[in-house]
């Protein structure tokens, strides 16, 4: 609204306003050969042309191809890095009507190990369902899976031992499958750290990819007559 407009450019002059008369007082109180304004500025310069330059060379050079042996070889060396600070999971569920059609049929889908269709959960889910989560191979956190639920709803019963549970009441029915499950204090599954290796290792990269840049830079100003040490 203009109101709303003229209120932002308001407080818009009101800072640049009192950021110009702290400067004003500045100049007249502070003494700015103490400060070394010129040498830090120039410092600061320099670092930014420089950062500016590695990193572009760093995109021309750097390859960002982590194989999944790499990621393995870092998660075998450092798994006391990766202990779980909270529980997480692996889970399918699906909340529909008590009056949903076929619940005969996505129990037996979900339930049934020997007719787990994930392709057909998906289809009855996005026809039938409220909510559903079909993605068994991803992790999630056990406080978020809980989080579905309705509070009077104790989920704490599941476990691989016993991996289903149909809950209901007056207006839902919940089918849930856990599919696997890790502790708190336990070591994080390596999918679920992927990321995290991934970006270490490249940073890794990175920081060798700058020094042998910095050296061949080095190197060749020697060869030229660029660089002496007398």
């Amino acid at each position: 609204s203009s109101v709303d407009s003229t209120a932002i450019i308001q407080q818009y002059i009101q800072n640049w306003a009192q950021e110009e008369l702290l400067l004003q007082k500045a100049v007249l109180n502070i003494n700015q050969n103490e400060l070394e304004i010129e040498k830090r500025l120039e410092a600061y310069r320099r670092s930014l042309l420089i950062h500016a330059y590695e990193q572009k060379l760093i995109q021309q050079q750097l390859d960002t191809l982590v194989l999944k042996s790499d990621l393995q070889m870092y998660y075998d060396q450092h798994t006391d890095d990766y202990l779980l600070g909270t529980k997480i999971a692996k889970v399918v569920f699906v909340k529909v009507s008590t009056m949903a059609p076929k619940l005969d049929s996505i129990e037996h889908w979900l339930f049934n190990e020997d007719t787990f269709d994930t392709e057909k959960i998906e289809s009855y889910s996005h026809q039938y369902a409220k909510r559903f989560y079909n993605n068994p191979t991803e992790w999630i956190t056990w406080k978020d899976f809980e989080n579905v639920f309705p509070s009077e709803f104790n989920i704490s019963a599941l476990s691989m031992i016993n991996n289903t549970m149909t809950l209901e009441d007056a207006l839902h029915v919940y089918l849930v499958r856990l599919m696997d499950v890790k502790e708190q204090g336990e070591i994080a599954p390596l999918e679920n750290v992927e990321e995290q290796i991934k970006s270490i290792l490249l940073n890794q990269r990175k920081l060798k990819t700058v020094g042998v840049i910095q050296h061949k830079l080095l190197e060749d100003a020697k060869k030229s007559k660029q660089f002496e040490i007398y």
